[in-house]
């Protein structure tokens, strides 16, 4: 080997070390794969998969706003004409959450409700279920009328624990244990309801018991589809006393029992109208017995935005003069 030859060698060794050194220093890691949020369809629209999770999420709401009205209802049964409510406007905002997802108990749902308004923020419902157990904050298993806005039935929404058990063939069993809004007992009201749901329509059967007054109460609400357009709804309440259960008006009037109907017909896609009644007797402090009938008209104005247009009126024993009232709602929902 001449000198020539190991120079060319040594140059050759030199110019690969500095290639791959080279090769070396432009070398760029492969970025990670981006995750995208991904569409949930299990449980129908708008869930989406909350990333990094196997959880579905959904968010929602509305905003209505709405003029109500009404021919002195307070003035009339107090005897004070500043009571008179008159013709009042509002709006209110709500946000809904509903998370979900599957476990081997069944599927794991988480649901909360914030409703606010210029008088200010409630939690309108706040719970989890898993399976058919429901704990939580939401409407009392007793909730429960017919589709016209002039009915009264019972009903409200307080914290709970309750089971349904579905039992097939469109049929379904719930009892529940609540507490109303005082806890004014250390024993819990009991709530039971029967559901059954048929193609020609359905049956509700609800019974409760309100362990602060030592009453119980009683109701029943029936579904019938004549045709495809047209539903008849019959509601019957009875109530062994004055209690939380009893249908009752805003102004404090409680019945023992009642018996109520609406027919509802869907003009087509978009409007729908529906008129119904209710009689009320033995009215706990005065034994009257008082009437309300009412009219519904229901528009889809485009997608998410509805109205509605209700007109009431009420007489009776406990009433001097009859009392007209209402509204008129716009809700746009998202």
């Amino acid at each position: 080997m001449n000198i020539k030859s190991l120079l060319l060698g040594s140059a050759a060794a030199l110019l690969a070390v500095s290639g791959a050194r080279a090769a070396d220093a432009v070398v760029v890691a492969e970025p990670e794969p981006m995750e995208y949020v991904r569409i949930c369809d299990v449980y129908g629209a708008g869930f989406y998969y909350i990333p990094g999770t196997e959880t579905c999420l959904k968010i929602g709401g509305l905003v209505r706003y709405q003029i109500d009205f009404n021919n002195d209802e307070l003035g009339e049964l107090t005897g004070d004409p500043a009571l008179d409510d008159g013709w009042n406007k509002g709006v209110l905002a709500r946000l809904k959450f509903d998370a979900r997802s599957e476990t081997e108990y069944g599927t794991f749902k988480r649901y909360i409700e914030i409703q606010a308004t210029t008088g200010g923020t409630t939690l309108r419902h706040g719970y989890f279920e898993l399976g058919g157990l429901l704990v939580g904050h939401t409407d009392t298993l007793f909730d429960g009328d017919i589709d016209g806005e002039f009915d009264i039935a019972g009903g409200a929404r307080v914290n709970q624990i309750r089971y349904t058990f579905d039992a097939g063939n469109g049929i379904a069993v719930s009892v529940g244990t609540e507490v109303a809004v005082n806890n004014d007992s250390y024993v819990p009201n009991i709530v039971g309801k029967v559901s059954v749901a048929q193609g020609w329509g359905g049956v509700d059967l609800f019974a409760a018991y309100d362990s602060v007054v030592e009453e119980y109460a009683l109701k029943a609400i029936a579904n019938v589809k004549a045709t495809d357009a047209l539903t008849l709804q019959v509601l019957a309440t009875y109530a062994s006393d004055y209690s939380f259960f009893s249908p009752a008006f805003d102004s404090g009037l409680s019945y023992e029992w009642s018996l109520g109907g609406y027919l509802k017909y869907a003009v087509n896609d978009k409007l729908s109208i529906g008129a119904g009644g209710q009689y009320l007797a033995e009215e706990f402090s005065t034994s009257g017995d008082d009437w309300t009938i009412g009219a519904v008209v229901d528009y889809k104005v485009v997608e998410n935005l509805n109205a509605k247009l209700a007109v009431n009126y009420t007489d009776g024993d406990n009433f001097t003069d009859g009392v007209t009232s209402g509204f008129l709602r716009l809700d746009a929902s998202f």
